[in-house]
């Protein structure tokens, strides 16, 4: 059995991805969950944390993927930024879906903006590193060719 070689490329982008994904959101699950009194290290803490750096490396593995389909071999910085802008604003906008926005003032904005900042944070970080790999050959690029 022969397996494509752009599916493995594919896969080792996905993986990196993901690997960076789970480092970035534990340092943000870590600053979340900072010491506060007793309740440092309770069950729900922990469910919560696990559910994050679950969630965030299979979408962060998800974008290594499609990241590097979009970009092909093409340098154009509208496809990078904008793989990166909507991954991030699909994710940070899903985790606001049931947020009652009626009674929302100026001071309710900012605990808002705070998944759109990690997202694009995240999403920014991992195609940086994306990049790197790309540009030191640890990555291939999607070939537009056959063969």
């Amino acid at each position: 059995m022969v397996i494509d070689p752009e599916r493995i490329e594919s896969l080792k982008a996905g993986s990196i991805a993901g690997a960076v994904g789970i480092a970035i959101s534990l340092v943000l699950v870590g600053l979340d969950s900072f010491p506060q009194g007793d309740s440092f290290l309770t069950q729900a803490i922990l469910l919560q944390a696990i559910q994050r750096l679950a969630i965030a490396a299979v979408c962060c593995f998800l974008f290594g993927v499609t990241y590097r389909y979009i970009i092909r071999q093409d340098s154009n910085p509208h496809l990078r930024s904008g793989a990166v802008g909507a991954f991030a604003l699909t994710r940070s906008l899903s985790q606001l879906e049931g947020v009652d926005l009626s009674g929302l003032g100026l001071a309710g904005i900012w605990p808002l903006s705070i998944p759109i900042a990690e997202s694009f944070g995240l999403f920014l970080t991992v195609r940086l590193v994306l990049d790197l790999g790309l540009k030191q050959r640890w990555l291939k690029p999607f070939s537009t060719t056959s063969g």
